[in-house]
C-alpha cells in the first residue's frame, strides 16, 4: 500500500508545491509556513515547537515540507492546501 506522499509525489506536485513555495516571497515567510504545519501533525508532534533556520529558499523549502510530512505526520494533502491558501 502506498503512502499519501508516495501517492502524492509526482512531478506536476513537486513542480506546483515549489513554484508556491516560490511565490511566498521571502525565506523567512516560508519558515513561518513550515513551522506552521507542525500542528497538524498525526504522530504526536503537534504540540512540539519547531524553529526553521538559516536558508529557506524554495527547493530547501520543499525538502523541509516533505521532511515534516514524512517524519512528523502532518498530511501532504493537507500541507499542499494550506500553502494554496497561504498565497
Amino acid at each position: 500500500m502506498r503512502t499519501e506522499i508516495e501517492t502524492f509525489d509526482g512531478l506536476d506536485n513537486r513542480r506546483e508545491l515549489i513554484i508556491l513555495l516560490q511565490r511566498l516571497g521571502s525565506d523567512g515567510r516560508r519558515a513561518r509556513f513550515l513551522e506552521s504545519l507542525v500542528p497538524n501533525s498525526l504522530k504526536g508532534f503537534a504540540g512540539c515547537p519547531i524553529k526553521v533556520r538559516g536558508d529557506c529558499n524554495p527547493v530547501t523549502a520543499y525538502f523541509i515540507l516533505v521532511g515534516i510530512c514524512n517524519e512528523l505526520g502532518v498530511p501532504i494533502n493537507i500541507a499542499a492546501s494550506k500553502l494554496e491558501r497561504a498565497i
